[in-house]
């Protein structure tokens, strides 16, 4: 099983999905805490979206492409999952440490 740490963008495999869930193969940002990440045997995610739509917040945060995250991408903050380590596929990138204020913040917001 795949080492998750939080703030990694890992590309996790969302099938099957239901209803107005996202679905397919996608990034997503580990959420959960790196203590919970090591005990348990499933990760907290938010996915990410490259359909991207502006002023939405506190829905979703923008972030900017970088090494292993090749386009623009939104998280979507409302969409937070807990899902297996098993549907976890590859570490790809990080999120910094502001863009995870932001995500939190937001979560906030929402719950």
């Amino acid at each position: 099983m795949m080492d998750c740490r939080q703030n990694d963008i890992v590309l996790v495999d969302l099938y099957p999905k239901k209803g107005h869930e996202v679905g397919k193969v996608r990034p997503a940002v580990v959420v959960s805490s790196d203590i919970d990440n090591e005990e348990l045997e499933t990760i907290i995610v938010l996915p990410l979206s490259t359909d991207l739509i502006d002023d939405v917040s506190p829905y979703r945060v923008r972030l900017s492409a970088r090494s292993g995250l090749d386009r623009e991408s939104d998280v979507l903050v409302n969409h937070i999952r807990t899902i297996s380590k098993k549907r976890a596929i590859k570490t790809i990138s990080k999120i910094t440490k502001s863009e995870y204020e932001m995500i939190k913040q937001f979560l906030c917001q929402i719950v």
